[in-house]
């Protein structure tokens, strides 16, 4: 019987070879961009699952009144909780972007390499996660001792052997000399831990190793610059334990009392388990859930297609059924026999989909900037979920149409009554027509949508002028007369032909601020001043005319003002948003007040409100603080003989800077690289677009021609009575373009709604104008009308003797 039931399958889908081609690649084509998208899905939702004690690891966070959390607190926590708190097996601090510098070794031909990847931890580091050692010790709790990954020993030490040799970093504290004790293997890609060296934290113990930079200081309760992440016993209360902490830093330090101390799980890192969850994260819940809903409105479409395409044939089949039916055939072998031609189409459509997913394996690599393949889905777990999920989807479809073909009345059929029109299919497949076309409007509605939000982000008035900016990065291997040095480069760099302007700072807009803090306020402050942060940015008096951001108010920066650093000359600039929350009023006179901040600071200038970060974000306070600055150079030049220009710029660094490497990039790749993940989403959605329509169009292009073959006598008829080609074109058109309408009204609110949601993100956001949906809702019907209209022109073009010679 099942030989039976395959053999006439095949004959079915051999006989019916276009529609069974159109089923096959819908199928194939939908399966791969599910596979393709989940392979991402997996990819986040498997991060830092590796680890042996996953379920026993937290991140401290402290939480304000307005449910704000805030991972980066003072390290001297962490001795309170290792003296006086139980049920904690290890405390971990981890000091990200504090420890950038350069790595130099010794000997005869010294290797120099800049690693941005540096953090400072502790010992128990390695002991609280699995991260395999290939050589020397898993600890760090010597000051001064250090561990590389594997890839960055070998390009220090080439062969020899890395453990036991010295090696100098050099960064924001100095130069000073480590010992290398061990070498891990690379850290997985879906770790959100991410190094290439840790640093014994203890290392800055020593007041000499901080070189003045007491804030670094691992005993402070006041600087917050660390993550705090703890190992628990399996039978601590987190609820109890996250009472006491909060009870006791309130105790030590009286300014966090309107802090609350929370325990982030570990677990949750990555991905939030919900949409208002108030702890930060590294991966976004809301990227991979609309993905998700991609992925499955795509595999729903692709089995769509295959309910559209066979009940559509449900008259060609009538008659077979009527037969069988009058012969004793049972309705559960009709049932099984329809089945086999959907596992038969299923099988092909699922090969055709892992072949095509593999070789656009590459592109969408590119597309996400992750080197996926489809065994992360094996490592995850996923195949199972996504066999379930192919299977179910298989038999709903393949079910509904069995029990469609096999309720026909054999009499009926035998009769040639049987028609579409009377068959409960029909109201149906208009449906599926609608929901198709509606979910490929809504799709190239989102992406419309996310491409405005990405060009207004990218191209509108940002308050400052990031074109042609090269951006040099300063030396970290610093020398006695560094100060002096620096000097002397931005003087040179003035003098070359090609540098209009120049500037240094010790950061730059797009990257970040220099620190935040707060007890910040003018002379005279109101209750809770006091409390209001400000972000705090160090440049020199060059700063605001190279990069564009003009003074509403005062003048910048002196040269003896930023020559004197603001420990000794007590001038700030402030922005806009600063001075009013200061309490000044920024379209008075601001410039000459004061602010109070240890001491008393003179205001001597106050700058327009500009972008120094996305638009994700709302503008923030802002105090500059004058400083000659060498950690970012700026200059602004032209791209014309670009190589040449960097090979001189190159050799006054390295001649001004010995032993620190020449690295640069230019301002304006800098600051879109915050739009990385909108313009990630914005092409994930052009291509599920693109497949979604393509999908879409296969479906109307089969049951066009099959309707066109049904009518194959009355086309004939109505040419032979003078029909134009136009009129039976129109004829057969009308029906498809008047579903597609009903999805475009439809999919439109929908959209609408959905798109909106996603704008609340931004804190500058475009409007979602009309014609975004006229343009939508003119895309699908001109794509439907052409697929449509190949069919219908090829059917009114027939000789109509030859039709109804055939009828």
């Amino acid at each position: 019987m099942l030989r039976n039931y395959f053999k006439i399958a095949g004959r079915h889908l051999l006989r019916d070879r276009s529609f069974s081609i159109i089923n096959l690649a819908g199928l194939a084509v939908g399966l791969a961009a599910f596979l393709l998208i989940f392979e991402f899905i997996a990819s986040e939702w498997s991060a830092n699952r590796f680890h042996r004690h996953y379920d026993q690891l937290y991140r401290v966070a402290e939480v304000n009144g307005q449910q704000v959390a805030n991972n980066y607190l003072p390290p001297g926590i962490r001795k309170v909780l290792k003296e006086r708190f139980e049920g904690i097996q290890g405390v971990v601090r981890v000091a990200e972007g504090i420890g950038a510098g350069v790595l130099t070794t010794t000997g005869a031909n010294p290797q120099v390499f800049r690693e941005e990847r540096v953090v400072y931890s502790d010992g128990d580091f390695f002991r609280a996660f699995t991260f395999p050692f290939e050589a020397g010790a898993n600890t760090l709790d010597q000051p001064q001792t250090l561990a590389l990954s594997a890839t960055l020993a070998r390009k220090l030490f080439g062969s020899a052997k890395p453990i036991g040799q010295p090696l100098t970093v050099s960064n924001q504290f100095g130069n000073t000399l480590y010992t290398v004790t061990g070498v891990f293997a690379d850290f997985p890609e879906n770790s959100d831990i991410q190094t290439s060296v840790v640093l014994a934290f203890s290392t800055l113990n020593s007041a000499g190793n901080r070189s003045g930079n007491d804030w670094a200081d691992p005993a402070t309760l006041q600087s917050g610059f660390s993550n705090l992440y703890l190992q628990l016993n399996d039978q601590t209360r987190v609820a109890d334990l996250e009472k006491q902490l909060t009870k006791t830093l309130h105790g030590l330090n009286p300014d966090t009392r309107d802090l609350t101390y929370r325990l982030q799980p570990f677990s949750e890192l990555h991905l939030a388990p919900s949409f208002n969850y108030p702890f930060q994260t590294f991966g976004s819940l809301a990227l991979v859930a609309s993905l998700a809903g991609v992925a499955l409105l795509i595999l729903v479409i692709a089995w769509v297609n295959y309910v559209n395409l066979s009940t559509a044939q449900s008259i060609r089949k009538a008659k077979e059924v009527g037969v069988r039916k009058s012969v004793g055939a049972q309705t559960h072998q009709l049932v099984g026999q329809f089945l086999t031609e959907t596992l038969l189409l299923s099988t092909g459509g699922v090969l055709g989909g892992v072949l095509l997913a593999g070789a656009l394996q590459g592109v969408f690599n590119e597309f996400i900037g992750k080197p996926l393949s489809l065994a992360v889905l094996s490592q995850s777990g996923f195949w199972l979920g996504i066999i379930a999920i192919i299977g179910f989807t298989a038999l709903a479809s393949g079910g509904y149409v069995a029990l469609v073909l096999s309720a026909v009345n054999p009499i009926t059929a035998l009769r040639n009554q049987f028609s579409t029109s009377k068959n409960r299919g029909f109201s149906l497949r208009q449906g599926l027509v609608v929901f198709q076309f509606g979910i490929s409007v809504l799709f190239i509605v989102a992406t419309l949508v996310m491409f405005r939000q990405l060009s207004f982000m990218q191209t509108s008035q940002l308050g400052l002028n990031l074109n042609q900016l090269l951006v040099l990065a300063g030396p970290t291997v610093a020398t006695d007369e560094q100060g002096d040095r620096n000097d002397a480069f931005k003087q040179e760099l003035a003098r070359l032909p090609f540098v209009q302007k120049v500037a240094a700072s010790n950061n730059v807009p797009g990257i970040g601020y220099n620190f935040g803090t707060a007890g910040i306020t003018r002379p005279n402050p109101t209750p809770g001043d006091e409390n209001k942060n400000y972000r705090m940015f160090i440049a020199d008096q060059n700063f605001f005319d190279v990069y564009g951001i003009k003074l509403a108010q005062g003048r910048p920066f002196t040269k003896a003002e930023a020559d004197a650093s603001w420990n000794n000359a007590p001038r700030v600039i402030v922005n806009e948003r600063a001075a009013r929350q200061l309490g000044y009023d920024p379209k008075g006179i601001v410039a000459g007040r004061k602010l109070l901040w240890g001491k008393e600071y003179e205001i001597v200038g106050v700058v327009k409100d500009y972008h120094h970060l996305s638009m994700h974000q709302p503008i923030e306070p802002v105090i500059y603080l004058p400083s000659t600055g060498y950690s970012y150079f700026t200059i602004r030049t032209d791209v014309r003989e670009l190589p040449a220009k960097l090979a001189t710029l190159e050799a006054l660094y390295k001649q001004t800077f010995p032993g620190n490497p020449f690295d640069y990039f230019f301002a304006d790749e800098a600051y879109n690289r915050q739009f990385r993940t909108e313009r990630q989403l914005g092409q994930v959605f052009v291509a599920a677009s693109l497949v979604a329509i393509l999908i879409a169009c296969l479906g109307i292009f089969g049951l066009a021609a099959f309707a066109a073959q049904q009518r194959t006598k009355e086309i004939g008829v109505r040419k032979v009575l003078g029909a134009s080609v136009t009129s039976i074109v129109a004829l057969l058109s009308k029906d498809f373009l008047k579903l597609v309408f009903i999805a475009i009204l439809i999919a439109c609110p929908v959209a609408w709604w959905g798109m909106n949601r996603w704008l609340q993100d931004f804190a500058y956001k475009i409007d979602i104008e009309w014609w975004v949906f006229a343009l939508a809702g003119g895309l699908a019907v001109g794509i439907a009308l052409l697929t449509v209209s190949f069919q219908s022109v090829k059917a009114a073009l027939m000789n109509p003797v030859k039709s109804l010679r055939s009828e």
